[in-house]
C-alpha cells in the first residue's frame, strides 16, 4: 500500500471539503480530550466519592456519544472521499441501522478488551483488526455484525503493521498540535481522518 500516494489523495480530499472534515475532527476532539480530562480528573480526586460518581457517568455518556456517531462520521467521510456527498444531514443520519451500528461497536469493544486482557500488544494488533468495521457498517446495510468483523479482519490481514506505521507517520503533526494548544489539530486531525478513510477504500476496492 502506497501511503504518500494515499496521503496525498487525503490532502485533496480536505482541501475540496474543509468543513465537513473539520465536523468529523471535531467531534473526534471533543470526545478524546472530555475522556482524557474526565479520567485525570478521576485520578486525581479519588478520594471524593461523589465527584467519582459524576465523572464515571460523565466517562459513560462520552462513551455513548462515540458509539453513536462513530458509523455516521464514517460514513461521511467515505461520502466526502468518494465524491457523492450532499450534505451532513444525509450523510450522517439517512440510516435505519441505528441499533446494528451501535451493537457492533459495543461488540467490538469487548472483544478489543477482552484481548487486551491477554497482554497490551495482542489488544493492538486486534484494535487495528477491527478498525474498518465502522467504514463497512457506513457503506451496507444489509451487512450483519459479524460479517462486517469478519471481513474487517480478513481487509486488514497483511496490513495491521503498515496501519500501525500510517498512525505514527501522523507523531510529528500531532506533537504540533500539541506545541500549538491544539490549533494545528484543525487540520491535522482532517487530514489523518481523511488518510484512514483513503486506507479502508483502497482495501475495500
Amino acid at each position: 500500500m502506497n501511503r504518500k500516494t494515499l496521503k496525498k489523495q487525503a490532502k485533496h480530499d480536505v482541501r475540496n471539503n474543509y468543513l465537513p472534515w473539520l465536523l468529523i475532527a471535531l467531534i473526534s476532539i471533543f470526545i478524546i480530550f472530555f475522556q482524557s480530562y474526565s479520567q485525570f480528573d478521576n485520578y486525581d480526586s479519588s478520594s471524593l466519592i461523589g465527584k467519582n460518581t459524576q465523572i464515571q457517568i460523565r466517562i459513560q455518556w462520552l462513551n455513548i456519544f462515540e458509539l453513536i456517531f462513530l458509523v455516521p462520521l464514517s460514513r461521511l467521510a467515505i461520502h466526502l472521499s468518494i465524491g457523492s456527498f450532499n450534505n451532513v444531514k444525509e450523510s450522517m443520519f439517512k440510516n435505519e441501522r441505528w441499533l446494528r451500528d451501535i451493537g457492533a461497536m459495543l461488540l467490538v469493544g469487548l472483544y478489543t478488551f477482552l484481548w487486551t486482557l491477554l497482554l497490551v500488544i495482542p489488544g493492538i494488533v486486534k484494535a487495528y483488526s477491527y478498525s474498518l468495521v465502522p467504514y463497512i457498517l457506513a457503506e451496507d446495510d444489509s451487512i450483519t455484525i459479524t460479517q462486517a468483523i469478519d471481513l474487517s479482519q480478513r481487509l486488514t490481514d497483511g496490513y495491521k503493521w503498515d496501519l500501525f506505521v500510517m498512525d505514527w507517520s501522523f507523531i510529528l503533526w500531532d506533537l504540533a498540535a500539541s506545541l500549538t494548544f491544539g490549533l494545528v489539530a484543525f487540520y491535522s486531525v482532517p487530514y489523518q481522518k481523511a488518510t484512514w478513510t483513503r486506507y479502508y477504500l483502497a482495501l475495500s476496492r
